[in-house]
């Protein structure tokens, strides 16, 4: 197994768990239900603040799109083996990472409370940020 295929499946790795924590988050949000916290408490109070959306969009939905652009990248990858959108995936998610860091830093000194799966998106999302630079390496 090449080296390149093993970097791709632990991006959709990674992707589709973000997804479905976004997901969640977002059905949560347009059910009208609160997000279950059982690791931190925390949850209903970031997914009551006025950071949870922008607009009239839910910061879920956006993270779930960005996850769900992720998991086309790889799946086309797949599929078609060229390696053409990993030189440019930087640039889609160092930008999402970078909005991760607001969240999280806005979670911890503005709301100041710790939404597990807010968390779990951020980390998702650096991931991905960290293995778009490793793949961007390995088609160069």
């Amino acid at each position: 197994m090449n080296k390149l295929f093993f970097w791709v499946v632990a991006f959709l790795a990674i992707a589709f768990f973000g997804f479905a924590d976004a997901v969640y988050l977002t059905a949560t949000h347009y059910m009208g239900n609160l997000p279950v916290c059982t690791v931190l408490e925390g949850c209903d109070e970031v997914a009551l603040s006025e950071y949870a959306e922008l607009g009239p969009v839910p910061v879920a939905l956006m993270g779930a799109l960005f996850y769900a652009g992720m998991l086309i990248i790889g799946v086309t990858w797949l599929d078609a083996r060229n390696p053409v959108m990993f030189r440019y995936l930087p640039f889609v998610t160092v930008p999402a990472f970078l909005f991760s860091v607001w969240l999280v830093y806005v979670m911890f000194f503005v709301i100041d409370a710790l939404c597990i799966f807010c968390l779990l998106s951020a980390g998702s999302t650096t991931l991905l940020m960290l293995l778009s630079f490793r793949l961007r390496l390995l088609v160069e």
